[in-house]
């Protein structure tokens, strides 16, 4: 695979070795979360842009999106409030049984809404992981048909027609991906890659080039893919990092947020433009504190597309917006005992991004 070397020669980094894959996911299907406030958390999530589904003889809670997924989170009822892990879509019933045979495990009945079989796995750093076909998909709800014509100095494409959106829930059609930190990236990343096909778009590398940010995309072959379907940080401990939605377009986005802040949400990042995915942002905390995004415009890439690696900057992960949030920002006294992948690590995020930001 050829390789994008903005500023800096190939050399200059560690590049990613991608293993032979086992099967090709092709979507990302939903979430899981453990909560001990179900109601709550459902609150937040229909403020969002969910939709609940009826639950007359489950003990979790499902919730849709716009799209034709049967559902894109689950709620399960716990003594703790936790990410349990996601769902991958098979092609073809057959990728399930290369999956089970390389892992040693069984193919069995889903047991959510739309049904399916899958084979569920459990990630290096203790995840789960399934990998489902076979699901009944549901009809797509109606939302505004497309996205609103924009006029610029070149072209007047809405004339006598104005842009009045109302302020509500910002559609959520399906979960775009999926942000995980890992005390092991390299082992993390290769069994993402080698399991279910996932491909470098772009890597962010800290001093001595080694990569410490990756955003992975599935192959999907000829057919466009997101970005990343995946992004993996390196970072001291196995955590979610945040969860990243799809929504219309960028009055979606800033309604949407109109409407969070008027049921009294916590706002964390936002509105900007990321650099790598060039996707609209804009990040939430749901009820006990995870990170939610609503996206719109983001970046398709095809399995040809190139890997590109940079150096890992603070203002590398996005194009214009507000600084990160200081939960974010790493302390200005780096620990001594820290790793030294972790002061690197943290270094790279210490500088300010842009001269006028403080």
């Amino acid at each position: 695979m050829s390789e994008k070397t903005p500023s800096h020669s190939a050399s200059d980094f560690q590049l990613i070795e991608r293993p032979e894959p086992i099967v090709r996911a092709d979507a990302v299907a939903h979430v899981v979360f453990a909560r001990r406030d179900t109601a709550t958390m459902a609150r937040f999530l229909q403020d969002f842009g969910f939709l609940p589904l009826d639950n007359p003889d489950r003990a979790s809670h499902y919730f849709r999106g716009y799209g034709t997924l049967p559902f894109c989170v689950e709620v399960i009822p716990s003594s703790r409030d936790d990410f349990i892990g996601f769902a991958l879509v098979a092609k073809d019933a057959s990728d399930l049984d290369a999956l089970a045979k390389y892992d040693g495990l069984q193919v069995e009945a889903c047991d959510g809404p739309g049904g399916g079989t899958r084979v569920r796995l459990t990630d290096p750093d203790g995840r789960r992981v399934d990998l489902i076909h076979g699901f009944s998909p549901v009809p797509a709800l109606p939302t505004r048909d497309k996205s609103l014509p924009v006029n610029t100095p070149f072209t007047a494409h809405r004339v006598n027609v104005t842009v009045r959106t109302p302020v509500e829930p910002a559609p959520v059609f399906r979960i775009g991906h999926v942000v995980l930190q890992s005390p092991n990236f390299d082992v993390t990343a290769d069994w993402y890659m080698r399991r279910f096909g996932f491909i470098p778009s772009d890597v962010q590398a800290i001093e001595g080039g080694r990569p410490a940010l990756g955003f992975f995309r599935l192959d999907r072959g000829t057919e466009p893919a997101d970005h990343h379907s995946l992004a993996i940080l390196a970072g001291p401990s196995a955590t979610m990092l945040h969860i990243s939605t799809e929504t219309l377009d960028i009055d979606a986005v800033g309604q949407g947020q109109q409407f969070l802040r008027a049921r009294g949400w916590t706002h964390f990042w936002g509105i900007g433009r990321h650099q790598l995915g060039s996707q609209i942002f804009d990040y939430w905390k749901d009820s006990v504190g995870d990170e939610w995004e609503h996206y719109s415009d983001g970046d398709l890439m095809t399995a040809e597309y190139p890997t590109g690696y940079h150096v890992l900057t603070r203002g590398g992960l996005w194009t214009w917006g507000d600084d990160l949030p200081e939960s974010m920002r790493p302390p200005e006294k780096i620990p001594e005992d820290a790793p030294p992948e972790v002061k690197a690590l943290l270094q790279a995020l210490l500088a300010p991004p842009r001269p006028w930001l403080r």
